[in-house]
């Protein structure tokens, strides 16, 4: 689990650093995760009303007066940023 943890935060970093970099960075993690047991925990809520309060927002700004074009550039970035409420 540590590996793939690395490998995510690498693949997240690869457009901001160089080769060098990524391999300090690799050997950073490396010594800082050695005493730690890493595992994946998926956090849901009983309920998610997350979704609901998107489309709420989304109402409101069209009740506001915003085009559809701006209610389209909101619902994609809300998507882009948080890909598990699609």
């Amino acid at each position: 689990m540590k590996e793939q943890l690395m490998m995510e935060l690498m693949q997240r970093m690869l457009p901001h650093l160089d080769n060098s970099q990524l391999k300090q960075l690799r050997e950073a993690m490396e010594l800082t995760l050695y005493h730690y047991n890493v595992t994946k925990t998926e956090i849901k809520s009983e309920e998610d009303d997350s979704r609901e309060l998107i489309e709420k927002f989304i109402a409101a700004k069209r009740i506001e007066g915003c085009s559809e074009k701006t209610l389209k550039y909101y619902q994609t970035t809300i998507d882009a940023r948080y890909p598990w409420q699609r």
